[in-house]
């Protein structure tokens, strides 16, 4: 049975199509305009693109939008800027030696010239039909809104299909239609959804009319408008691009303390661009490290999780292929486990054919389909709303400038929250169990508002994403849907002990500690009593925690029940 998905906006063929497929002499001309989806492989609106443009005899070209001041207003990390920029010239060497489909870069400041280039560019190129994958941020969905209403007065097409998500927000309902609020009961149908039903994997073909391939979409350029159409502009542009947004956001205040080359560098080596990379790292992971995910994924000194999030922000992977290729994975080990057993031994009912180290990993793919079914839900969450208003309101929110400044350099005094934020620093990437440990730190430890943190976390996270962050945010400071219980608070010394039992990972990034016992390290008590003057190591260059966590805890609790 195929799962019943609600793909696109209605798809109508227009007049004007008709007649010029009627008309020999006029060539109708595509137009595919990638976001968040730098793939070819399992690409819903190219697949379908290429699709009708092969029953019509059409022409196809594609185009991407830089948008520095876009991004800068969304806080848009340099990591991840620097990703989108190396994966486009690939993107556009893909396109033309396997689909035949020419790819233009444009820098557009803003959305509201993106949408006028497009306009532009339809109008000159006699573009016929354009069509995109939904994005579901507030501003995305006003310019795509603009952008129809203005397509349509020249009986142009507009059409955007669901690719982000693995089942597309409002999909997954409760009997009564309503939004999932907590993630249990919609993972339970999301995933009953999904193995009851057919998901549908998109391939697309190549374009067969692509004669005048090297057709340039680019217009007479404008004064304030940058393009670049062949491999190696592309290539050129989207450097100078990077460059550009590197030294725009040194004069800010926020990266005094960055060495946003030392980032790039890091992010650079460990996520190669190109969705053939992506692709790599998914099969390595089902092949060696899935099946110990479970434990491993929360040791952050360990290599164990997919390292795929940077990949799938940019949609240079799709979430589908990564669901089946767990799914596929699931079924050869529920084989194996049936096989390997006699089905008349006594012991057969204790051994499960079910595997916790995939599901763990599935389910956190449906996390993320999740918190962007919530943004749907609830759209307001984009302008800095929390989703329980109530709770969020009654908290007299903390705004202490020097205490969120040393929480962002990692100077707190408490080594595995320390150890994570110059580890985010340096890399651009943080281990997801250190994004609990930290937020909750920041939002019941030292009570700040959860947006500073939000907004700090997508300026530096080469895999930053709205719905998934302001989610995982929300979660730690219990206004969020699903949100952690105001009275459950992470102890960053006791999580510590837990998941970094000998300090390896503090260590690495707090080289200051390294002679320290772990014992000590994962013990407020014996910290300040060690680094104080008079302490075994008090000659050490390192603070003594910020807060004592105790104290903050008891005092969080009350500022949550409304006693303080």
């Amino acid at each position: 049975m195929a799962i019943k998905m609600p793909l696109t906006d209605d798809i109508r063929f227009d007049s004007k199509e008709v007649a010029q497929e009627n008309d020999s002499s006029s060539t109708l001309h595509y137009l595919i305009w990638f976001r968040r989806d730098l793939r070819l492989h399992d690409n819903t609106a190219l697949t379908v693109l290429c699709e009708r443009a092969n029953e019509k005899n059409a022409q196809v070209s594609a185009i991407f939008f830089c948008t520095p001041e876009q991004w800068r207003a969304h806080n848009t990390s340099l990591a991840q800027v620097d990703h989108i920029a190396r994966t486009l010239p690939l993107l556009a060497q893909n396109l033309q030696e396997q689909l035949n489909i020419p790819l233009a870069v444009y820098v557009c400041d803003n959305f509201s010239d993106c949408t006028n280039a497009i306009i532009d560019i339809c109008r000159t190129k006699n573009i016929d039909v354009v069509m995109a994958n939904h994005e579901y941020e507030g501003n995305e969905i006003a310019r795509d809104e603009q952008l129809t209403k203005q397509l349509a007065k020249n009986n142009i097409e507009f059409i955007r299909y669901h690719d982000q998500c693995i089942l597309p927000p409002q999909s997954i309902t409760t009997n009564d239609g309503s939004m999932y609020q907590v993630f249990t009961p919609f993972y339970k149908k999301w995933r009953h959804t999904l193995e009851v039903g057919e998901l549908q994997i998109h391939h697309a073909h190549a374009i067969i009319n692509h004669k005048n391939s090297a057709l340039k979409l680019l217009t007479e350029k404008k004064s304030s408008e940058v393009s670049a159409d062949t491999f190696e502009d592309i290539q050129e542009l989207c450097k100078k691009v990077v460059i550009d947004y590197q030294q725009c956001l040194q004069r800010h205040a926020s990266y005094q303390y960055i060495n946003t080359e030392s980032q790039l560098s890091h992010a650079r080596n460990a996520y190669p661009a190109s969705e053939n990379a992506a692709c790599q790292r998914l099969d390595a992971f089902i092949a060696d490290d899935i099946d110990n995910y479970d434990v491993s994924r929360d040791v952050p000194s360990l290599q164990a999780t997919s390292q795929l999030s940077a990949y799938l922000t940019i949609g240079a992977i799709s979430p589908r292929l990564c669901y089946l290729k767990a799914t596929e994975a699931l079924q050869d080990f529920n084989k194996d486990n049936t096989n390997s057993f006699d089905a008349s031994s006594e012991n057969n009912s204790d051994n499960s054919s079910d595997n916790n180290d995939i599901n763990r990993w599935i389910s956190e793919l449906a996390w993320r389909d999740f918190y962007r079914h919530v943004l749907d839900y609830k759209p307001e969450l984009i302008r800095y709303q929390a989703y329980k208003h109530e709770t969020d309101s009654k908290i007299n929110w903390s705004y202490n400038k020097d205490d969120f400044t040393v929480w962002c350099q990692g100077k707190t005094g408490v080594p595995l929250v320390d150890a994570a934020m110059r580890c985010l620093n340096a890399t651009g990437f943080m281990h997801n169990r250190l994004r609990m440990v930290t937020a909750m730190f920041l939002t019941k430890d030292l009570l700040i508002d959860w947006r500073w943190g939000e907004r700090y976390f997508m300026q530096q996270l080469i895999d930053g994403d709205f719905a998934s962050n302001n989610g995982g945010w929300q979660w730690s400071a219990s206004t969020g849907t699903d949100s952690a219980p105001y009275f459950r608070i992470m102890n960053p010394f006791s999580q510590a002990k837990s998941h970094d039992a000998d300090g390896i990972f503090i260590k690495t990034w707090l080289p200051e500690l390294k002679n320290i016992p772990a014992s000590i390290l994962h013990s407020e008590d014996k910290m300040r009593k060690e680094l104080a003057k008079g302490g075994k190591f008090a000659s050490i260059d390192y603070p003594l925690p910020i807060v004592e966590h105790k104290a903050a805890r008891q005092f969080a609790i009350a500022a949550f029940k409304g006693e303080s």
